[in-house]
C-alpha cells in the first residue's frame, strides 16, 4: 500500500529502513517444529522484499533485493513442495496455520513468479481443507503437534477461529487477527466451493485419516470421526511412554466451548513457557487407540511422577445435561450430541479452585480412559445412552481393556500390542496422506483430490524436472 494517496508518507522512509536492514539469514531454518512456519514467513518476507527494492541493498547483507528475491523463491519452493508432499511436523497447529495463511496469502497476491503463486495458491487449498474436515461447528478439535492450553480449553479462543468464520460462517471472530484480516484483504483468492461445503455439511458419519511425516521420526497417524452431533479426533500410537511437549493427542467436540480430553499434566501452570504444562500437552505420551465413535487411552506414569495423576477437561457450563455415575462414568450432552466418559481408576470432579466444575481428576499412576460418542438419532434420548453404556461389558487392568461398544463391536487395546476390532487387527500407522469420502491423496502426496458431490478439485503438487545437464 506505499504507493496509495492515503498512506501516510512519513512513514515510508522508516519502514524502507527497516525493511533494508531485515536480518533474514538469522530467521530462516532450524528444523524443528516450533519453526515450520517461522520457515515459511521468513522466506515469504525474504522474496516480497527483494521484489519491492530489487535494485537497492540491503544493509543487512550486502546483497541487492534482486538477489533476496531469487533467495526467498527458492526457499519458498522447498517448502511449498515439501509440505505438500509430506504434510507438517506440528500437524494442524493452530498457530502455526495462522502463520502459514499468512504468508501464503501474500504470496498469492503479491509473489512475482506464477510458480511460486499456483504453489502457494494450491497448499492454502490444502491448508483450509484440512480445517474444514477436522473441524465442527467452528471448532478445530483436531489433535495438534503443538497447541497452547487456551487453545483447547473450547473453541472460542483458538487463532483459527476467526478464520472459520471469515471462510465458511462458522466459529467466532477473536483477538487472533493476522490470519483472518490477511485473508480478508486478498484480491486473486476465492475458496471453493467444495470446501466450504466440507467443512458445514451435517453427515450421517465422516470417516477421516491423514498420515503427516516431514521427517522419519515425526510421524503421526490421525483419525477424524464426525457426525451431525459431534466429532471424535486422535493420533493413533502416537510415541506412548516418551517424553511430550505440546502435543494434543485427543479430543471430543460436541459444541464451540463443549470440548473433553485427557491428558497427564506436567505442572500447575497454564503458561506457554511450560511445554508441557497443566492442560497443553502431556508430561509422558498416553497409548491411544480409536475406532470410529469410541477411543481408548492407556497412561503409564512412573513411580516418582510428581504430579502422580492424570485428567480431564470436562466443562459443565458447556453441557445441557450432564450426569456422574459411581465416580468412574461421567455423561454430557449438547444437543442432540452425547459423550461418556470412563476412567478405569475412577476420578473426582474438582469443585473448588481455579478448575471447579472443569476438571475430572484421576488420582492414579496406572489409568485407562475410554470415551464413547452417541447421539439422538442412534441411541434415544440422553437418560436411554446412559443406561446403554452402563450396561455395556468392559474389562480392564492396569495395562489393557476390551470393551464392547454401543454399535455391538469389541475393541482391545493393551499398552504393547495391536488394537483389535473384533478379534482382527486394525492397522495404526502407514495411512495414506488423506483418506476419506471427501478428500483423497497417497503418501508422498503429489495429487490431492478434494470432493463434494458432483465438484472435484485437483491439487498438483509434483515437482517440476530438473533440467539435465551434459
Amino acid at each position: 500500500f506505499g504507493d496509495h494517496d492515503q498512506f501516510p508518507k512519513a512513514l515510508l522512509e522508516p519502514i524502507e529502513e527497516t525493511i533494508l536492514k531485515f536480518p533474514f539469514e538469522s530467521t530462516v531454518d532450524t528444523g524443528e517444529n516450533d519453526q515450520e512456519s517461522k520457515q515459511i514467513l521468513s522466506s515469504a518476507v525474504e522474496l516480497l522484499a527483494g521484489g519491492r527494492f530489487p535494485e537497492r541493498k540491503f544493509t543487512s547483507s550486502g546483497r541487492t533485493g534482486q538477489w533476496h528475491r531469487q533467495q526467498g523463491e527458492a526457499r519458498v519452493l522447498q517448502w511449498l513442495y515439501e509440505r505438500g508432499a509430506y504434510g507438517f511436523s506440528a500437524w494442524d497447529s493452530h498457530a502455526d496455520f495462522v502463520e502459514q495463511l499468512t504468508a501464503l496469502s501474500h504470496l498469492v497476491d503479491l509473489a512475482e513468479s506464477e510458480a511460486v503463486r499456483e504453489l502457494s495458491t494450491a497448499l492454502m487449498d490444502k491448508l483450509l481443507a484440512t480445517l474444514a474436515i477436522n473441524s465442527f461447528e467452528g471448532v478445530f478439535g483436531s489433535t495438534h503437534g503443538r497447541t497452547n492450553a487456551p487453545f483447547v480449553k473450547g473453541g472460542l479462543l483458538e487463532p483459527t477461529s476467526g478464520i472459520s468464520r471469515l471462510m465458511w460462517g462458522a466459529g467466532v471472530f477473536n483477538q487472533h487477527i493476522a490470519g483472518t484480516v490477511s485473508l480478508a484483504c486478498m484480491q486473486s483468492y476465492e475458496i471453493a466451493p467444495m470446501i466450504q461445503n466440507i467443512a458445514t455439511v451435517k453427515p450421517n458419519e465422516i470417516w477421516h485419516r491423514e498420515r503427516h511425516a516431514v521427517q522419519p521420526d515425526q510421524t503421526v497417524n490421525k483419525v477424524t470421526y464426525r457426525s451431525a452431533d459431534g466429532m471424535l479426533c486422535s493420533a493413533q500410537d502416537y510415541h506412548p511412554g516418551e517424553q511430550g511437549r505440546q502435543e494434543h493427542l485427543w479430543q471430543a467436540t460436541l459444541g464451540g466451548a463443549a470440548t473433553v480430553f485427557v491428558n497427564h499434566p506436567a505442572c500447575c501452570s497454564e503458561s506457554d513457557a511450560r511445554r508441557p504444562n497443566f492442560w497443553a500437552g502431556n508430561a509422558l505420551l498416553p497409548r491411544v487407540a480409536q475406532w470410529k465413535d469410541v477411543l481408548l487411552s492407556i497412561h503409564q506414569l512412573p513411580q516418582d511422577d510428581w504430579m502422580g495423576f492424570t485428567h480431564a477437561y470436562f466443562p459443565i457450563y458447556a453441557f445441557d445435561e450432564y450426569a456422574i455415575t459411581d465416580d468412574r462414568w461421567a455423561f454430557a450432552r449438547k444437543g442432540n450430541g452425547y459423550l461418556a466418559l470412563m476412567a478405569s481408576a475412577g476420578f473426582q470432579l474438582i469443585q473448588d479452585g481455579q478448575y471447579a466444575y472443569r476438571e475430572l481428576r484421576s488420582d492414579s499412576l496406572n489409568t485407562i480412559w475410554m470415551c464413547q460418542l452417541g447421539r439422538k438419532q442412534l441411541d434415544g434420548d440422553f437418560q436411554a445412552f446412559q443406561q446403554k453404556v452402563l450396561a455395556l461389558p468392559v474389562d480392564f487392568n492396569h495395562h489393557s481393556i476390551t470393551c464392547t461398544t454401543l454399535r455391538n463391536e469389541t475393541l482391545s487395546l493393551a499398552w504393547e500390542g495391536p488394537f483389535l476390532r473384533d478379534g482382527q487387527q486394525q492397522e495404526l500407522s502407514g495411512f495414506k496422506h488423506y483418506d476419506s469420502p471427501f478428500i483423497s491423496a497417497d503418501y508422498p502426496c503429489r495429487q490431492m483430490d478434494i470432493a463434494f458431490g458432483e465438484d472435484l478439485l485437483r491439487l498438483n503438487f509434483e515437482r517440476p524436472e530438473e533440467p539435465k545437464t551434459t
